[in-house]
């Protein structure tokens, strides 16, 4: 029994330690060292493995519950990135408030099956589950096709829109405001893209970007190590360090594409806001470095888990709102429906009465 506790022991204070490690995840640039990038993106289920250490430790009335506790407290700023306790304010009755919407949709593949096995019905349910949570007044969407924005632009009312040019499925803008000037930045490589709207909003200008960084490329490696019953050891470990090459080159290439858009959104002469898919978590050198100077909606009035990904990797947080310090968030809403292989992520700001340019 005594051998037993202190294999508990060990193990725990391993998974504490490498949960303090992820914490310098945000501010280790990848590009130099991708280990750290692992552990950003392993943070929210060590997270979880400390908490269940924890629970373990207080059900046995042992005090070594602390190892995992005080880590966590430690890191709980980065905590609330995943776990938000912020309640909404009510937005009744209040001018200059606009809906934001951002939704990595698939081209909206997955409505050829869910929730019925008609096509037809599923876009139809789809218009309707839009329009019940309030149409928002922008809605900018990741891996869109042209036939996909035309579908929008007929069914949802969206008279102003603009589009990643090309033929696959790329970012999109859609605005029930006019939209005055918009443009693309473009990325050196990967799978991504990113196209930016100036959107005028009674006279206030707010540049809005619809940001798709490139994948990691290994959900369908994750997906057989966790749904096959029996994996041979050595074929585990070929997936896993499968998985970590690709991590290693893809958060290389999202580093060089955040880059882009963090320079690109400093120099806009208005008030900027970042919707997308960044494909990376709230504990990543990517998220932090597009996050600083923003505000983060979820982490604003955001409540409860903050997973956005509907794949079989539990946890991730990967899509986000992100806005200028001078807007104010309202509200924060993730729907956790299943029309694509995302969740859409919505909020509520509240505009400045008169929107300042920067000088």
């Amino acid at each position: 029994m005594k051998i037993l506790r202190n294999i508990f022991i060990i193990l725990n204070i391993v998974a504490a330690m490498l949960l303090a490690l992820s914490y310098f995840s945000p501010v280790i640039n990848p590009y130099e060292h991708w280990q750290f990038g692992i552990l950003g993106l392993m943070y929210p289920f060590m997270v979880f493995t400390n908490l269940a250490f924890a629970a373990f430790w207080l059900f046995r009335k042992k005090w070594w519950f602390l190892i995992s506790m005080v880590t966590i407290l430690v890191g709980w700023n980065s905590f609330n990135g995943i776990i938000g306790f912020k309640q909404p304010q009510d937005t009744k009755d209040k001018d200059h408030t606009i809906r934001i919407m951002s939704y990595n949709i698939r081209a909206l593949s997955n409505l050829v099956k869910y929730p019925t096995p008609s096509l037809k019905e599923n876009r139809e349910k789809f218009a309707f589950f839009i329009e019940e949570n309030k149409l928002p007044h922008v809605l900018c969407v990741q891996e869109s096709t042209i036939p996909n924005i035309n579908w929008f632009k007929a069914n949802l009312a969206y008279p102003y829109t603009c589009r990643y040019p090309g033929p696959n499925s790329n970012t999109a803008i859609l605005s029930v405001f006019p939209i005055e000037e918009n443009g693309v930045v473009k990325f050196d490589r990967g799978n991504g893209d990113c196209v930016w709207a100036d959107i005028n909003f009674n006279g206030q200008i707010i540049r809005f970007y619809s940001i798709h960084l490139h994948s990691n490329t290994i959900s369908v490696q994750a997906d057989t190590l966790l749904t096959m019953h029996k994996l041979e050891g050595e074929e585990t470990l070929k997936g896993v360090e499968g998985m970590f090459k690709k991590y290693k080159l893809a958060t290389k290439v999202r580093y060089r594409q955040a880059m882009k858009i963090k320079n690109h959104a400093e120099s806009s002469p208005y008030p900027v806001v970042l919707c997308g898919d960044f494909n990376d978590t709230p504990q990543s050198f990517i998220y932090h470095n597009l996050a600083t100077g923003l505000k983060d909606a979820f982490k604003e009035r955001g409540i409860g888990f903050g997973t956005t990904w509907a794949g079989n990797i539990p946890g991730l947080k990967i899509d986000y709102i992100l806005v200028d310090p001078g807007i104010a968030v309202l509200s924060h809403d993730i729907y956790r429906r299943p029309f694509s292989d995302h969740y859409p992520v919505k909020a509520t700001i509240l505009l400045p009465e008169k929107a300042k340019t920067k000088k």
